[in-house]
C-alpha cells in the first residue's frame, strides 16, 4: 500500500518538477522533489525495500526528464543509503533534523552528480555549473522541504482515524 502512495508521490514530484515548476522559476534551478522524496523514503523504509524503491524512482527520472542514463539512480541510491543509516538512530520527526537532511543531501547530490559526470562522461567543467546554482538550490529545497513536512503533519491531523498501513506507520520508521 505505501508502495503505491510513493509512486504516487514520484508521479506528482515529477510532474511538478519538470513541467509546472519550470516557468515559475527562473535560471532553471527549482526545488528537487524526488531527492526530497528520497529522503522521506530514507527516514521511513528498511533498506532493501527503500533502496529498490529509491533506485527505480531514479531510473524513472533519468527515462522522463534525464540525459545520462543511470545517473540519479546512483545518486539517489547513495543519498537514500546515507540517510537510511542514521535513521535509526535520530528522531526522524525533528524539525532541525529535516533541515540538515535536506541541506546535507542538496550537498551530496550536488557532489556525486558533479563527480559522476566529471569522472564517467567528457563534459568540461560541469561542476563550475552546478557550484554557481548551489545557494538557489539549497534554498529552494530546504522550503520545499519544510512546506512538504507542514503539510504532511496538518494532513496527519485532518485524518486521525487512518488504517493501519497509511499514515499511521507511514510517520515513523520503526512505529508499532
Amino acid at each position: 500500500m505505501r508502495v503505491l502512495l510513493y509512486l504516487g508521490l514520484a508521479w506528482l514530484a515529477l510532474l511538478l518538477q519538470t513541467v509546472l515548476l519550470p516557468p515559475l522559476f527562473p535560471g532553471g534551478v527549482k526545488p528537487d522533489l524526488i531527492l526530497l522524496l528520497a529522503i522521506w523514503i530514507g527516514l521511513r523504509e528498511p533498506p532493501l525495500k527503500g533502496g529498490a524503491l529509491v533506485y527505480g524512482l531514479g531510473w524513472l527520472y533519468d527515462a522522463y526528464a534525464g540525459v545520462y542514463p543511470g545517473l540519479h539512480g546512483f545518486v539517489l541510491l547513495a543519498i537514500f543509503l546515507t540517510v537510511c543509516g542514521m535513521a535509526t538512530r535520530l528522531n526522524t520527526e525533528s524539525l532541525p533534523l529535516l533541515w540538515c537532511l535536506v541541506g546535507g543531501g542538496t550537498l551530496m547530490h550536488a557532489a556525486l552528480t558533479a563527480f559522476a559526470l566529471e569522472f564517467f562522461v567528457d563534459v568540461d567543467r560541469f561542476w563550475a555549473l552546478i557550484i554557481a546554482s548551489l545557494p538557489a538550490q539549497l534554498l529552494y529545497n530546504l522550503l520545499a522541504g519544510y512546506l512538504a513536512r507542514n503539510l504532511y503533519f496538518r494532513l496527519k491531523k485532518m485524518v486521525p482515524d487512518t488504517p493501519p498501513g497509511v499514515l499511521a506507520r507511514f510517520g515513523r520508521r520503526h512505529a508499532p
